[in-house]
């Protein structure tokens, strides 16, 4: 009688374990930044913009393409490479 209770107990415990392995992890990745419509303060938590590049973001509106930071020179192609994943445009 011990010995079926520790098996019920083991295959449950085990179940449990391949379960929790089993189950995707969380998404982790920051939300996509609206270009368009973040403000300055949402615009500096990006990596690598600073105060003043935010607000050129800002006073260069409307933007029709991500890569738009670039062709404005608002952005070095570098500085856009970090970003770019973190980033959308949306038309309001």
């Amino acid at each position: 009688m011990i010995l079926i209770l520790i098996v019920l107990v083991t295959v449950a415990v085990t179940s449990v374990e391949v379960w929790w392995l089993a189950q995707p992890p969380f998404d982790q990745s920051p939300a996509s930044l609206n270009i368009n419509t973040a403000t300055v303060s949402e615009l500096t938590a990006l990596s690598g913009i600073d105060q003043s590049t935010a607000e050129k973001i800002v006073s260069e509106r409307p933007y029709n393409r991500k890569d738009d930071l670039v062709e404005k020179y608002i952005l070095t192609q570098t500085a856009y490479e970090k970003i770019k994943d973190q980033i959308v445009v949306k038309q309001k």
